[in-house]
């Protein structure tokens, strides 16, 4: 792990190629939907020193309205869209993942972000995501 960020409410790291963050319940009282957009859009390229990684975003100790407020934020800002290679979250119970996953089929949007309820699943899906992104940008074309 390298480069941990500690900001007030929320934790971004670096692991194994993926931008992990974790927010708390202080993160939602203390930031407005546009300073939580300019939080994510200051820390990612920091993190990230100019590659396209996977964003994973633990929302599993947080209250539905939070994890439900941010997932919104992150899934629909074009901003955060561009500077990662993926949104993945990860979720508490299969009926707050099947709320996610409805959300994402009636947003249509073209990357959908993945919703886990398991925290190694989400990781193995990063890392695939990750190593297929690389394979395919490192390809040189005759």
């Amino acid at each position: 792990m390298r480069n941990v960020l500690q900001l007030d409410g929320v934790s971004f790291w670096v692991d194994q190629d993926v931008i992990h963050c974790k927010p708390n319940s202080d993160f939602f009282s203390k930031y407005t939907s546009r300073k939580m957009i300019a939080c994510f859009s200051d820390v990612i390229p920091l993190l990230s020193e100019g590659s396209y990684l996977p964003l994973l975003i633990d929302v599993v100790e947080l209250e539905r309205p939070c994890a439900l407020r941010l997932f919104n934020i992150i899934s629909t800002n074009s901003r955060i869209k561009q500077m990662v290679l993926s949104r993945i979250f990860v979720v508490n119970s299969y009926r707050f993942k099947f709320i996610l996953m409805l959300n994402n089929l009636l947003v249509k949007q073209v990357v959908p972000n993945k919703i886990f309820k398991n925290y190694k699943a989400a990781m193995k899906f990063c890392k695939e995501d990750y190593l297929s992104f690389n394979a395919v940008s490192r390809h040189k074309f005759s």
